[in-house]
């Protein structure tokens, strides 16, 4: 028998395809059955008007999808009672259709709904009647409209609805038993309102609610009143508000909290124990605050947390016993935009020792130095800093994706290459790779292999400018001695310009001074020479005779440098006369 049933059962499913392409289906939109069975129809090519053709489609329809592409016509429809015959109506979206009101009990007799998305209309107000009939209706989306206000108990007959979402409206005041008979909501998600302050006797009608966002609504602070109404608050989303302090004892009536988000407030410090009653809490965001300063004691008990971001605060340094507390648990961390130095960062990171997401963007690094970063690392962020080079040797060796983006890397060494070949996901975007054999002539050899580097974009030379890298052949990319700069070449031909300019003008010089000198010399000599032929012809014409002891010499011209001049008396001539060798005498 189930041999039997396993050989009629593509039998059955090509007679239900069959069956369902000769289904109902209005021509402006396109219907299959999805992967799940049922019967959808989709018109999402824009431009529908009034009436919404429900009577051209099939009976069993369940999901039916209506939208308009972003750059396309919008649709112009209203709602109205045109859903009754639609008996197996589970799933209905009516988005980016220009409506601006919901009509009196329009989907009275269509009780098998269960998702409704009005998003991205103009819907200015809603009233109780809009919903009625929706007894199953589970959640009701409601966001990106014009509503500005909303009154008490106007969503009484949504009984069993659980998600209900109101984001960016125009809503300046939640009022009292707004929520009526919605004990079984747990998703509200308010961001996007104006509200000067949540009023806690709102709440009192919801308290199942496990998630409650109110982000970027100007909050100042929080009536703690609230979160004694709503105990059983898993993921709480602040973000973007205006607040400026939390007490030590804030959350101290939610022991379920999973996940809590305050980045983008005002904060200035985060006081002692401030999440002491958080035993179950495991991410935590505190970033884009003012801190400048994080207890020791600040993150006492929270012995489940797994995700810490602290980034883009006025965080300079920070005591290690603070993170002593989540050292065990935590495994993502960011720190990212603060002013930590390389010290501090290598303290932080040997205490969080089982962290194996790190973000340390923004933070004016220009250089990854090898063990600031820990093996055990497998996702790092390191984008929009002053990186120039990519050390191989300075990357995890567990690392699995990569985030360089924003930096001023020009090229990578074979090494880096063969490193980053084997991660899972690499981020380039936004540095000034060189296109150049010395830069990137190991990633171009590679990148047909390998989809890591496919998407490097070319900065310089000019001519390459845009070019993808696997669109590259090697003999395609330009030249260089060594890497650097992109005009590090030029710059070295004008040094060498400059020092040959200089060479040869201290070679001119050299040569003028030694022209001079010798001009000089010969001048001197020339003179010299004149000077001794006039003392010589005045030597011819006025004989001196010099008397030396001993013998008589005669120089022409007077040599007062020769020998030492002797004055000879009377007697002392007659003397010498007398020894002649021809025998004279006086």
């Amino acid at each position: 028998m189930l041999l039997r049933w396993l050989q009629l059962s593509p039998c059955l499913v090509l007679f239900w395809l069959c069956s369902a392409s000769n289904a109902l289906c209005p021509s402006i939109c396109s219907c299959k059955v999805t992967e799940r069975g049922r019967r959808k129809v989709l018109c999402n090519e824009g431009g529908m008007r009034d009436p919404i053709p429900t009577s051209e489609m099939d009976a069993s329809t369940q999901v039916l999808d209506i939208s308009a592409p972003d750059d396309g016509l919008r649709n112009a429809l209203t709602i109205s009672p045109i859903f009754q015959h639609l008996k197996r109506l589970e799933e209905l979206r009516i988005r980016k259709s220009n409506v601006r009101q919901i009509g009196m009990h329009p989907f009275w007799g269509v009780p098998s709904l269960k998702l409704l998305d009005l998003t991205l209309n103009n819907i200015g107000a809603v009233l109780d009647h809009n919903f009625r009939g929706l007894v199953n209706l589970v959640e009701l989306n409601l966001d990106d409209n014009r509503i500005k206000s909303l009154q008490n108990g106007v969503f009484k007959y949504l009984t069993e609805l659980r998600i209900l979402t109101l984001q960016r409206n125009l809503i300046d005041e939640l009022v009292p038993r707004l929520f009526l008979k919605l004990g079984k909501l747990h998703v509200l998600k308010l961001s996007g309102n104006t509200f000067d302050e949540l009023n806690p006797e709102v709440f009192k009608d919801i308290p199942e609610l496990r998630v409650l966002e109110c982000r970027a609504c100007g909050l100042r602070y929080i009536n703690t009143q609230i979160y004694h109404l709503l105990p059983y608050l898993a993921h709480v989303d602040l973000g973007d508000n205006r607040i400026q302090f939390i007490s030590s004892d804030e959350f101290h009536d939610l022991h379920h909290l999973h996940s809590l988000r305050l980045d983008g407030n005002m904060l200035p410090v985060v006081l002692e124990k401030t999440f002491i009653h958080q035993h179950e809490l495991k991410y935590l965001c505190l970033a884009r605050n003012r801190l400048a300063k994080i207890t020791n004691t600040a993150f006492l008990n929270l012995s489940s947390l797994v995700d810490l971001d602290i980034g883009y605060n006025k965080l300079d340094k920070i005591e290690m016993v603070a993170f002593q507390h989540v050292a065990d648990t935590l495994q993502r961390l960011v720190i990212s935009g603060n002013r930590f130095g390389a010290l501090v960062i290598k303290d932080i990171l040997n205490t969080v020792h089982n962290v194996r997401d790190l973000e340390l963007a923004s933070m004016k690094l220009m250089h990854l130095a090898k063990g600031l970063v820990p093996d055990r690392v497998r996702r790092l962020n390191v984008s929009a800093n002053n990186l120039t080079e990519l050390e191989a040797a300075a990357l995890p060796k567990q690392l699995a994706e990569l985030d360089v983006s924003g930096n001023k890397l020009e090229g990578l060494s074979e090494a880096a290459v063969v490193k980053l070949q084997s991660l899972r996901a690499v981020d380039w975007g936004g540095n000034s790779w060189s296109c150049r054999l010395c830069h990137l002539g190991a990633a171009v050899l590679r990148s047909n292999r390998s989809e890591t580097f496919t998407n490097i974009t070319c900065a310089s030379p000019k001519k390459l400018k845009g070019r993808v890298l696997s669109s590259l052949r090697l003999e395609d990319l330009g030249v260089c001695k060594n890497p650097g700069d992109e005009g590090s070449l030029d710059h070295k031909v004008i040094l060498v310009v400059g020092i040959a300019s200089l060479l040869v003008f201290v070679i001119v010089c050299i040569i003028f001074v030694v022209s001079y000198l010798r001009r000089r010399a010969t001048n001197s000599m020339q003179e010299q020479k004149r000077m001794a032929e006039m003392q010589q012809e005045n030597s011819l014409d006025h004989p001196i005779a010099i008397f030396a002891k001993g013998e008589i010499s005669f120089k022409f011209p007077l040599d007062l440098t020769e020998r030492k001049v002797e004055v000879s008396t009377i007697d002392e001539i007659k003397k010498d006369t007398q020894t002649l060798p021809n025998g004279t005498g006086i």
